[in-house]
């Protein structure tokens, strides 16, 4: 266990490294409104793509257009000093980027260097071309792996089967293993079938699913909207009947679950933690309020001459933590949401 006093906003948090479970006290009845620095740290130390196209041709649309950059993955010397400043502090480190974390050259370092901190790493892969030693170093040094889910059902048949044979491999080899599920147009009618008929695979811990974001290869009409019936029973199945797995969500998706997630108690919701109790570092390091933000340089800053802790509570991060809606003024629901996404995506779903 490790035990967090926030001493700016008076408030405690208790974390399991074994489980990842996080307790949180309020603040005089009230829950924290953020915290004095980032509790996650979603790290992009992956600068393209090395699937050569895998993700492209299973019909995703890589808001991080990885497959197109030609940016350099992150180095260890400057993956150690965003660990050496978070020590203490953040409990877990998020390895992500423009390709499968996994597939960096350096992917077991990395991952010691977390645990030399005392912060627990997650990844998130497409499971493409997984090695024995890479699960082995995940199932060794990880707190929990996500599989993008790849896949769709053609005629009853799996379309990816990579994306299957990855997950039945970390589970076998007693990993945490979870399903990102990214929910859209296209998606959504094949989620609500997997939901009714249990068509995950066997010994998952948990599907998240994952609002689909119109950035980078993303594209608009592919958000879903709040007119769009399905959504009803898409949350009636997800929140009102039980699973074999866990269910969550991104906080993207906190104002439909206000408005359609009848049986989830509030205090199980969380607003937009971006610049409030998360941040997003891409492999240039530059940082920003939330990785779906990477496109708009107005709202990132550089560790190149900044400290994270600098960066955090400079004017750029506050002022987009001061963004608000004005078509949110007046909901009932808005200290449960916090207006929803400050950058302007229009995806909320309320």
């Amino acid at each position: 266990m490790i035990i967090y006093k926030d001493k700016t906003f008076g408030f405690y948090e208790i974390f399991n490294e074994r489980n990842g479970t996080l307790i949180r006290s309020d603040v005089n009845g009230e829950d924290p409104i953020m915290r004095s620095f980032p509790e996650l740290l979603d790290v992009g130390v992956m600068g393209h793509c090395e699937s050569a196209g895998y993700c492209k041709n299973a019909g995703v649309d890589c808001y991080q257009r990885g497959f197109e950059s030609d940016a350099q993955h992150m180095a260890v010397g400057d993956f150690e000093k965003i660990a050496r400043q978070a020590a203490g502090k953040t409990f877990q480190i998020a390895l992500g980027g423009a390709g499968d974390p996994n597939k960096h050259p350096k992917f077991e370092d990395l991952l010691k260097i977390c645990r030399h901190y005392r912060i627990v790493p997650n990844i998130t892969t497409s499971g493409f071309l997984m090695s024995e030693k890479e699960i082995e170093a995940i199932e060794k040094y990880c707190g929990a792996a996500a599989v993008s889910w790849y896949s769709r059902l053609k005629n009853g048949t799996e379309s990816n089967p990579e994306t299957i044979d990855a997950i039945k491999r970390l589970i076998k080899s007693n990993c945490i293993t979870n399903i990102h599920y990214v929910v859209s147009k296209d998606t959504i009618d094949e989620a609500v079938l997997r939901l009714e008929q249990d068509l995950f695979p066997d010994g998952i811990n948990a599907v998240v699913f994952i609002l689909y974001k119109p950035v980078g290869n993303g594209i608009k009409w592919k958000a879903l909207r709040n007119t769009d019936p399905r959504l009803e029973r898409f949350f009636s199945l997800v929140t009102e009947r039980p699973h074999s797995y866990r269910i969550g969500f991104d906080t993207c998706f906190t104002p439909a679950i206000l408005r359609w997630g009848k049986a989830v108690a509030s205090a199980s919701l969380d607003a937009c933690e971006a610049a409030t109790f998360s941040m997003y570092i891409d492999s240039r390091m530059n940082c920003y309020p939330c990785s779906f933000g990477l496109w708009n340089e107005a709202v990132s800053e550089s560790m190149h001459n900044k400290t994270i802790r600098e960066i955090w509570w400079g004017k750029t991060f506050a002022e987009f933590r001061e963004r608000k809606k004005e078509k949110c003024a007046a909901c009932v629901s808005r200290e449960l949401c916090l207006d929803g996404c400050r950058l302007s995506l229009d995806i909320d779903l309320c």
